[in-house]
């Protein structure tokens, strides 16, 4: 049993874990292979529209979508469960659940952006299906490692670089209080960095005069 509530923490859980992916998936899913498929965007491109503005747009609308899930789905029922529900203490230290916070948006972001990259170059779903795939194998290949192998220190280091989770370990290690995380903040902001060309160069080359007609 907890003996303190702790805001920080709850966030992690309920946004982290549970509302980030499932929003990232739902508003993501197709985003792109949709719009190819059914010629819409082959009609945008008619205007006076650049496919980066474009991917820009499209990135703007799923994000905003996202953050709007996340303040209504999770941070206010976090709040009014910390204020009005909890039988416990509450542990709420402003400068650490501003952080996390902040921390979530930018893996959410980093969702939204991967799953942008790979609808530029995978059908209906299967961006999404990739994505979790990815993020299954790689817990189940870093847990082996940790596990089987943990006296092979690169093997031990190389882990941690199976799946960009850079925001993600970045807050366990403000969850935890075991430092600064400038480490895990450096891979996630050049994870991101890496995907955002790659979902740039990727509008820029695919093809998108095969619609369905």
């Amino acid at each position: 049993m907890q003996q303190q509530y702790n805001v920080a923490q709850q966030a992690v859980l309920l946004n982290l874990n549970f509302v980030v992916p499932m929003a990232s998936a739902i508003f993501a899913i197709g985003s792109v292979s949709n719009d190819v498929k059914d010629g819409w965007l082959r009609t945008l491109l008619i205007r006076p529209i650049t496919r980066q503005q474009y991917l820009m747009v499209k990135l703007a609308a799923v994000y905003c979508s996202l953050v709007i899930t996340i303040i209504f789905a999770g941070i206010l029922p976090n709040a009014v469960f910390a204020v009005f529900f909890s039988k416990t203490p509450v542990q709420f230290e402003l400068a650490r659940v501003l952080y996390v916070h902040a921390l979530i948006l930018l893996q959410g972001f980093l969702y939204v952006v991967i799953l942008l990259f790979l609808s530029c170059w995978l059908p209906g779903v299967f961006n999404v299906v990739v994505l979790g795939l990815w993020a299954m194998m790689a817990s189940i290949i870093s847990s082996y490692i940790q596990y089987v192998h943990w006296m092979d220190k690169w093997l031990v280091v190389l882990k941690d670089y199976f799946f960009p989770s850079g925001f993600w370990d970045s807050i366990d290690v403000i969850v935890a209080r075991t430092g600064t995380p400038v480490g895990e903040l450096a891979w996630g902001i050049g994870a991101l960095a890496m995907f955002l060309a790659l979902a740039f160069w990727s509008i820029s080359v695919i093809q998108v005069d095969k619609g369905s007609e």
